[in-house]
């Protein structure tokens, strides 16, 4: 894994960041996480938050004596889902959160990959982490990954092609969308990473598609109804008609005129969006 771009910079410059390091490389700078979290995130606001997450009836992940993790804790801390928000703007992802671990002995999650660009904040402790490119993948995975398919994720690291970073106290370390990653901590430890997870094509598109669709009438007919009172001869012809329908329907679908109505509604709503300076985090 070889580039004249360092893995290590003294502070976290948003400019630099976002040419050289944004799903490319990651990016450890030593006493980072406050560039991002702005404070230092302690114990007790980790206990507030896991008791806000019980009351809630949210599943918290749990291996007694060993390891705690509250998926979204934003949820439950009212700084950390304003700085979320603010930060999902930065970043151009349409949400953003925190999660929180915390170990109490030498542990971690097993080595595998996310559909999401996650910042590691570290905020006590300190914790082993090895990652490698995401060119280590196989294609259906990463398909599977995006498309959100249960059981999608663990994978082992390669053995020849990895990176390693020993992550302390109010560390920040960047980790890029599908890398491959394994975090072991030394011990007691508490950490909250920054979650931008990653939009699919489908999902960029399919719903202005189908905001187009509706409002152009485009698939309104009704489809013949397979009631039982058919004879054989008519269920064969209702399936057929239903069939040259659905591809009229999706030839329809791909003409210019709303290929071009679905990309105005795209542009629209992108620039719609409020987008923070990338200094605008405090």
């Amino acid at each position: 894994m070889t580039s004249d771009v360092p893995f290590e910079q003294p502070s976290f410059d948003f400019d630099l960041f976002f040419s050289a390091y944004w799903r490319k490389r990651p990016l450890y700078v030593p006493g980072g996480a406050k560039e991002l979290l702005g404070r230092v995130w302690t114990d007790d606001d980790f206990d507030a938050a896991l008791a806000g997450a019980r009351a809630d009836g949210t599943e918290v992940k749990e291996r007694p004596g060993e390891v705690t993790f509250i998926e979204q804790v934003s949820r439950f801390d009212t700084d950390l889902r304003d700085r979320a928000d603010r930060l999902a703007g930065v970043f151009g992802a349409p949400q953003a959160w925190f999660d929180a671990i915390r170990t109490c002995a030498r542990s971690g999650i097993g080595a595998h990959f996310d559909h999401s660009d996650n910042f590691v904040l570290q905020q006590n402790g300190t914790k082993e982490w090895t990652l490698a490119s995401s060119q280590h993948l196989d294609r259906q995975d990463v398909v599977r990954r995006m498309m959100n398919h249960p059981g999608v994720g663990a994978h082992e690291l390669p053995v020849d092609d990895s990176v390693r970073f020993t992550v302390g106290p109010g560390d920040l370390l960047y980790i890029p969308l599908l890398w491959l990653h394994s975090g072991v901590s030394r011990g007691d430890s508490l950490s909250v990473s920054l979650v931008c997870p990653a939009v699919s094509l489908q999902a960029a598109v399919l719903p202005l598609l189908a905001q187009v669709l509706r409002a152009r009438g485009v698939g309104h007919q009704p489809v013949p109804a397979l009631h039982t009172g058919l004879s054989p001869q008519q269920r064969a012809e209702a399936t057929a008609a239903l069939a040259r329908a659905t591809r009229a329907f999706l030839e329809r679908v791909s003409d210019d005129v709303l290929a071009d109505a679905v990309l105005a509604l795209q542009h629209r709503r992108l620039t719609e969006e409020s987008v923070r300076p990338a200094t605008d985090t405090a």
